[in-house]
């Protein structure tokens, strides 16, 4: 009938690739909640004077936790690419068709990143809105 031998399913073998896209992913949530409250939080001085903290970390903390997720995020974004480098080259290049394959979807890729670097880097909106608006919490908010 009933055995006491567990017929549990076997773990299955540790992926390279789960761990990246986890990595990825829970760096990008980090580097965005650390990016908004760098963004939203008072200036150095003010900060220490009024000893400003959100979630129990101060202003140097959430630079310092910024920072470093960034550095993760650049590492952990460089293994995913090499691990996922034929998925990559797949969506790029056809070799039957010997041709480019979505081509719409590749310039909208590389047109959203020029136009950010464009306004970013000439202060035209929308990039100069998240300026403005950084501005005001350090200025007016603070």
């Amino acid at each position: 009938m009933f055995d006491s031998v567990s017929h549990a399913m076997p773990r299955p073998r540790f992926s390279m690739r789960a761990a990246a896209v986890f990595l990825v992913g829970l760096n990008f949530l980090l580097m965005l909640v650390s990016g908004l409250v760098v963004m939203i939080a008072p200036s150095g001085r003010v900060a220490g004077q009024i000893e400003w903290t959100m979630l129990g970390l101060g202003r140097p903390q959430w630079e310092l936790l910024h920072l470093a997720g960034g550095f993760l995020f650049i590492g952990a974004a460089v293994w995913h690419i090499w691990l996922h480098w034929s998925v990559i080259t797949n969506l790029l290049w056809s070799s039957a068709a010997k041709t480019l394959c979505h081509r719409r979807e590749f310039a909208l890729a590389v047109g959203l990143t020029l136009f950010v670097i464009v306004v970013a880097v000439l202060g035209l909106p929308p990039a100069s809105w998240l300026e403005q608006l950084q501005s005001w919490f350090k200025r007016d908010f603070w």
